[in-house]
C-alpha cells in the first residue's frame, strides 16, 4: 500500500520519510489458463453456493478466503475487494477491517456487499488505532491522529447493513480454528488485526491454509527505487513485530506480495473509463471511491493496484515468479530476505503485470453482481 499524505513529515516520490527517528447470472472462471463460462442461474445455483466448473465439467472447490483490509485509505483496497467479489473461484468467508478509523472503514465494505447482493458475508471491525504505531506500541508523536479520508463519505450514514458484534481478532481466531488448514488468510493492510489475533492464539497462522500478505519491500521500493520501509509494515510496527515473531516460529505457510510486484502495477485512464461506463453496482462502487480518492490525492491520478495484486496471486499464480527463503523485519521496519534460509516463506518478486491488469479488468467488466 502507498503511504498516505501526512502533515508533519514528507513524502517524496510516494515515500513517507519520517524524519523523527456471488449472486450472478453468469460468471467467467479461469481453468487451466482457458476461460469457461459458468451459467449458474441455469444450473440452479446461488452465488453463495455455486461451484466453479473446469473444462471437463467437474466441480472445482472454491478457495475459502478471510480478507483483512484497511479499505478507505488508498484506493487499492476497493479494487482488491471488488476483484474478490467478482471471482467465482473465491468463497469469501468474512471481511475484517483494521487500522486507524476502523469504524469508518466498515461501512465501505458493508455498502459494497449490500449493493452487490452479497450481504451474507460478515464484516468484523478491529480496534481503532493511531495512524502510526511504533514498535513499543506507543503512538508516533507526529502521526498519532488518523485523518477522516474522503472515501469514507461514500458510506457515511449507511445503515442498511451492520457489522457483526464479534471483534475482528476474535473472528479470525475462531474462524481459522474451526476449519484448520482450509482457509486462506489474505492481509492487505497494516497487520493490526493479525497481531491482535496472535495475542489471543499464537497458533492462528498455523491454522490457516496459507497466509498471503501484501507486505514489505525486498529489492525495490516505491516508484522503483531502492527497498524501503513499506507502509503496511511501518504503520503498525508493534503488530508487525508480533506477526514477524509468529512467522519466525515456523509452521505457517506464508506468501509475501511486496512492493517489488505491486507498486508498478497501475490502472490506466482507458481501463478506468471502461469500468466507469460498465455501470454495474460493483463497477459504480469502485468508480465512486476512485473519484473521492482522486479528489483527495490531487498529485495521484493513476491507481497503484498493490492490494489487488495480492488477490491476483490467489486467482492467477501463473503470473508470478516466486523465490523462497527467510523473511524478517528489523528494528527500522525494513523487510529483509535471506534466500534459501529457514523458516522458509515464498516471496513474489516477478509479475506479468500486463496480463494481470487485463484479467482483472475483464473480471470486473464481465460480472453482473446486483441486489
Amino acid at each position: 500500500m502507498k503511504p498516505p499524505r501526512l502533515s508533519g513529515g514528507s513524502r517524496r516520490r510516494g515515500r513517507v520519510d519520517f524524519r523523527v527517528d456471488s449472486r450472478v447470472d453468469f460468471w467467467k472462471a479461469n481453468a487451466s489458463g482457458k476461460a469457461v463460462w459458468v451459467v449458474a442461474a441455469l444450473l440452479g445455483l446461488s452465488g453463495a453456493s455455486a461451484g466453479v466448473f473446469g473444462q471437463t465439467g467437474d466441480a472445482v472447490e472454491r478457495e475459502k478466503v478471510l480478507f483483512d483490509c484497511d479499505i478507505g485509505s488508498d484506493i487499492d483496497d476497493a479494487y482488491a475487494m471488488a476483484l474478490l467479489l467478482a471471482s467465482p473461484e473465491i468463497e469469501l468467508v468474512g471481511i475484517t477491517v483494521g487500522h486507524a478509523r476502523t469504524g469508518d472503514r466498515a461501512p465501505l465494505a458493508l455498502r459494497m456487499l449490500r449493493e452487490t447482493g452479497l450481504d451474507h458475508i460478515p464484516v468484523h471491525v478491529g480496534r481503532q488505532t493511531p495512524l502510526v504505531t511504533l514498535r513499543d506500541g506507543k503512538p508516533h508523536d507526529q502521526f498519532a491522529e488518523a485523518p477522516y479520508n474522503r472515501q469514507f463519505h461514500w458510506a457515511r450514514g449507511f445503515d442498511e447493513l451492520e457489522p457483526r458484534e464479534q471483534p475482528a481478532a476474535e473472528f479470525i481466531v475462531g474462524t481459522l480454528a474451526a476449519r484448520p488448514g482450509e482457509i486462506t488468510l489474505l492481509t492487505v493492510g497494516p497487520v493490526t488485526n493479525v497481531g491482535d489475533a496472535l495475542e489471543l492464539d499464537p497458533d492462528v497462522l498455523r491454522n490457516a491454509k496459507r497466509v498471503v500478505s501484501m507486505y514489505g519491500s525486498i529489492r525495490s521500493g516505491y516508484n522503483g527505487g531502492e527497498a524501503q520501509r513499506e507502509w503496511n509494515v511501518l504503520a503498525d510496527a508493534a503488530s508487525s513485530k508480533i506477526f514477524d515473531g509468529a512467522v519466525q516460529a515456523g509452521g505457517a505457510d506464508v506468501v509475501y506480495i511486496p512492493l517489488d510486484v505491486t507498486d508498478h502495477v497501475r490502472l490506466d485512464a482507458d481501463r478506468r473509463l471502461h469500468l466507469h461506463m460498465r455501470g454495474t453496482p460493483l463497477t459504480d462502487a469502485v468508480t465512486s471511491l476512485y473519484s473521492l480518492w482522486r479528489n483527495e490525492e490531487r498529485d495521484q491520478t493513476t491507481p497503484r493496484l498493490f492490494d489487488a495484486v495480492a488477490v491476483g496471486y490467489l486467482l492467477w499464480p501463473d503470473l508470478f515468479g516466486l523465490e523462497h527463503g527467510r523473511v524478517t523485519v528489523d528494528e527500522q521496519s525494513m523487510t529483509l530476505f535471506e534466500p534459501g534460509a529457514e523458516p522458509s516463506s515464498a516471496v513474489a518478486l516477478e509479475i506479468d503485470d500486463a496480463k494481470f491488469i487485463q484479467r482483472m479488468v475483464d473480471r470486473l467488466l464481465e460480472q453482473n453482481l446486483s441486489r
